[in-house]
């Protein structure tokens, strides 16, 4: 077994921890945003809304640092380890599509459409189930079974 299907494997796995942290990051934001308006009764007050801001913007920082630095770098990584493991022209292909689904969320936040960027979520579901099903396809610890031959049918003896 290749050195390069093993760290495809790994990286696979390390991008979806990584887009399964965005997940993580990002609800935490909107819930210390939900906060103020709970704790308030629905009333909150400017206060307790720009301190829930302020606390939030630090978590959406993060988010905002992994999708633009960390999953773009993994990503170019696994891309270059699908060509070294050299991997189906079809699955090299589906890795590549990784990354211009990314563009495609980074395009989707910039556009600034309301409609249009509540995209961004439904393509963040796309990335994190290609992702998952690239790994998972091409894990390379899994144990591969061997074909066997069908058996032939035993002759029945003849009637005399």
């Amino acid at each position: 077994m290749s050195m390069f299907r093993k760290a495809y494997s790994v990286v696979g796995a390390l991008l979806i921890l990584e887009y399964l942290t965005q997940f993580y990051l990002i609800a935490t934001a909107i819930f210390t945003l939900a906060q103020a308006y709970f704790e308030n009764q629905g009333q909150p007050s400017s206060k307790a809304i720009y301190g829930s801001f302020k606390n939030a913007d630090s978590i959406a920082s993060l988010h905002i640092f992994n999708g633009y630095v960390v999953i773009p770098i993994t990503t170019l990584v696994l891309i270059g380890l699908s060509f070294a493991a050299r991997r189906p022209r079809k699955t090299t292909g589906l890795t590549a599509l990784l990354l211009v689904l990314l563009v495609l969320q980074i395009a989707l936040v910039w556009l600034g459409i309301p409609g249009v960027t509540a995209l961004h979520a439904l393509n963040a579901l796309v990335l994190l189930s290609l992702a998952s099903w690239l790994t998972w396809t091409n894990w390379a610890w899994r144990t591969q079974s061997v074909p066997t031959k069908p058996v032939e049918a035993i002759p029945s003896p003849r009637a005399p």
